[in-house]
């Protein structure tokens, strides 16, 4: 009866907020495409020092020395700030455009990386952001997404209850309401940070010492 009522709830959620999903999903689509493109303009010297550290990466993979709680922190701070942000951005009133301009950066890091990582190692590039990269993301993005929405949602509700000076009512409870939403999220994450720091590492040294590096 519970997951019922969970199923429907989030299906009227994706209804009521369906072209918030659309524009969302759009602008991460937008970044993606563009961070792909941005490869091909870059500067030798820029280009230089991430193909210095994707030597480096690889390296250090070879040696066999991951440094696993260094890769989970550092993916902690990649990832909790934006949700963190968009958590603030939804408690204001002018947040929205903040939101998409989060979510285009979101999808412009995921083309950048995935592109340089193939046009640098070719074949074995695309490998290695197939196995890499793009497992993670298939929860990231998701989250984003949501959180996004959610946060979007949040904010617009402000601009209507304020202009109707309603937004007084509850104040606490809804705000509650809404941050145990993004602590869900925020939970759900931990599956892409786990695969990020511990699965990923170990997979993509398998394929280095299966293809070289």
């Amino acid at each position: 009866m519970s997951e019922n009522r969970i199923t429907l709830a989030l299906s009227k959620h994706v209804q009521d907020n369906f072209w918030l999903y659309i524009i969302s999903l759009f602008c991460i689509c937008t970044g993606i495409v563009i961070g792909i493109y941005s490869v091909k303009y870059m500067g030798s010297f820029e280009r230089s020092d991430l193909v210095s550290y994707l030597n480096n990466f690889s390296s250090t993979l070879k040696d066999g020395s991951i440094n696993y709680q260094l890769i989970f922190i550092q993916t902690l701070k990649n990832n909790l700030p934006l949700i963190l942000i968009l958590w603030f951005l939804g408690l204001t009133m002018i947040g929205l455009p903040a939101i998409l301009l989060l979510d285009l950066f979101k999808g412009f890091t995921l083309g950048f990386t995935m592109s340089f990582i193939i046009s640098q190692l070719g074949t074995k590039g695309m490998w290695l952001s197939l196995i890499g990269i793009f497992p993670q993301n298939l929860i990231y993005i998701p989250a984003v997404v949501i959180s996004s929405v959610i946060a979007m949602e949040f904010s617009i509700t402000i601009l209507k209850d304020r202009s109707e000076k309603k937004w007084t009512s509850n104040i606490w409870v809804r705000i509650t309401s809404y941050s145990f939403m993004f602590i869900l999220i925020s939970s759900f994450m931990f599956l892409g940070f786990f695969m990020e720091s511990y699965l990923s590492p170990n997979i993509v040294k398998l394929l280095m010492s299966n293809i070289g590096a």
